[in-house]
């Protein structure tokens, strides 16, 4: 059938970003999280894709690619995986929230939802952490250890962790590279495994979710980075 992207001004800042971060992206729409290619998954078999290979750059000058695949699995395609147009990356994060019961209102931007999506998840696994993961976790995020009891939908609450400033990007680096160990069934589960597995356990937000906090982190470090050019 071939993969066409629509276009998407919530999507075309992937072109700017890293090729690891975009390949990693890419994951979560070709392989399980055993390893095992999706049989719903195109990228690897286009033949645009298939033409760069050795090169250093084939997955930033194949952003569309994954960016319109990620847009078939969503919205409907919780049922069917690939139909005709995909849909915008704005309703795949809603559907997301959805599923995990994430209140959100679809009038807000999708930064917003993005970032209730972030807090939420954060604080499931935050509930699941054992003192020492938690300064481990201070420590990345850069916040003393005298949180340590205090809740962190408190602390986010607080602006210790804005939304819109370095901390916040911090945790969805966190959190992002937490779900990936998640994903893996092969990694160590741990408190973030437990904690997140059985709400992706359908199908399509076994590529939805994870690919959502991957695009949240990914748009959270392109901000960054953009800021401090």
């Amino acid at each position: 059938m071939g993969i066409v992207y629509r276009e998407d001004d919530d999507l075309e800042f992937l072109q700017y970003c890293s090729e690891e971060d975009i390949h990693q992206l890419a994951r979560y729409l070709i392989y399980d999280g055993d390893g095992q290619k999706r049989s719903t998954s195109e990228i690897l078999n286009d033949e645009k894709f298939k033409s760069l290979d050795g090169q250093p750059d084939k997955w930033r000058a194949s952003w569309k690619l994954v960016a319109g695949e990620l847009q078939h699995f969503g919205g409907d395609s919780v049922v069917n995986f690939f139909r005709g147009n995909g849909v915008l990356y704005k309703e795949i994060v809603c559907d997301v929230c959805d599923n995990l019961m994430i209140g959100f209102d679809k009038k807000s931007s999708t930064y917003d939802i993005e970032s209730l999506l972030i807090e939420k998840i954060s604080e499931v696994f935050w509930n699941k952490m054992s003192e020492g993961e938690k300064k481990k976790f201070f420590d990345f995020i850069g916040i003393s250890y005298g949180f340590l009891g205090v809740p962190l939908s408190f602390i986010i609450g607080m602006s210790l962790i804005d939304s819109r400033k370095i901390g916040f990007f911090k945790l969805s680096s966190w959190l992002a590279q937490s779900t990936l160990l998640a994903f893996s069934r092969t990694a160590h589960f741990g408190f973030i495994g437990l904690a997140v597995v059985p709400l992706i356990s359908r199908a399509a937000y076994q590529v939805t979710t994870p690919s959502a906090i991957q695009i949240a982190y990914m748009r959270r470090k392109y901000e960054q980075e953009d800021r401090f050019k």
